[in-house]
């Protein structure tokens, strides 16, 4: 399958290895401030950090526009996979690619996901509750008395409130994937509909840095699909003018079936063009 022989390559793709270096350096020095607020506490940390890597809005930032460099050069056509096209059909070769993008942003959450435990190691310990350390962090202002309101994963009490670890993990990657798959798609059909390898990143960027532009003000939200990927921006119990979960799955999915309708409908006339692999 094209999707099998774009993952083989990620050995020897440089900026694949680049992207996946800088968000873990990333969650490194975002959640380095939990790990100093439970030195200071005296006590371990429980492991749900990961629902909270995008509450805070530029972070989000730094952590979204990596996917831009996965899949700036979608429909990702390179001299191996016109071998490929010619000996599968052209809408089976678009499926596989479009699958490419479904595998990577699996990859990319799950990355953020462990990388949020692996790192942090030393300052954790099971619990299947949110434990103190987050719970200190998330409804008092001991991380702003350490100096690390702004330099660390902000832990938000509403989540803490609303959402049980398990939940709030769940959801947190559901969404976190979906979005990615959104960006990503969005990126394959722009480019094959523009012919190039830009358009679709400008406007993946535009979604993305919009995020950082609207994020707190509840009711330019509802108009940013990428802020609906944390739980910070998701209406819980109708109290707030934020989208539902119901809406935003939705609307994920839906925009998902459109592309995938779109690139498979203009798959047999998609011209060739080969670029080098960055």
């Amino acid at each position: 399958m094209t999707e099998e022989q774009n993952v083989r390559k990620w050995g020897s793709n440089n900026r694949i290895k680049m992207v996946m270096v800088f968000a873990i350096m990333c969650v490194i020095l975002y959640t380095s401030g939990i790990g100093e607020l439970s030195d200071s506490m005296g006590m371990k940390c429980s492991p749900w950090i990961f629902p909270f890597l995008f509450s805070y809005r530029y972070m989000k930032i730094a952590f979204m526009l990596p996917l831009i460099f996965l899949f700036c050069d979608a429909p990702f056509i390179d001299a191996n996979q016109v071998y490929v096209m010619v000996r599968t059909k052209r809408k089976v070769w678009c499926a596989g690619q479009m699958l490419y993008i479904f595998f990577t942003s699996f990859v990319y959450a799950a990355v953020l996901l462990l990388s949020t435990i692996i790192v942090n190691i030393n300052h954790i310990a099971w619990n299947q509750k949110w434990g103190e350390v987050l719970g200190t962090a998330g409804t008092t202002n001991a991380l702003q008395k350490l100096g690390l309101n702004y330099n660390t994963v902000q832990v938000i009490g509403l989540v803490i409130k609303y959402y049980t670890p398990a939940q709030a993990m769940f959801f947190s990657f559901l969404l976190m994937f979906l979005s990615f798959v959104f960006l990503g798609m969005i990126i394959y059909v722009v480019n094959v509909l523009s012919k190039s390898t830009v358009a679709g990143s400008v406007a993946a960027s535009v979604l993305i840095i919009m995020t950082a532009l609207v994020d707190g003000y509840a009711s330019l939200v509802k108009f940013s699909p990428v802020s609906w990927n944390s739980l910070n921006n998701v209406d819980v119990g109708g109290y707030t003018i934020l989208p539902r979960i119901e809406f935003i799955l939705t609307f994920y999915i839906v925009t998902i079936i459109v592309c995938i309708i779109i690139s498979l409908s203009i798959c047999e006339k998609q011209e060739i063009v080969v670029r080098k692999e960055r």
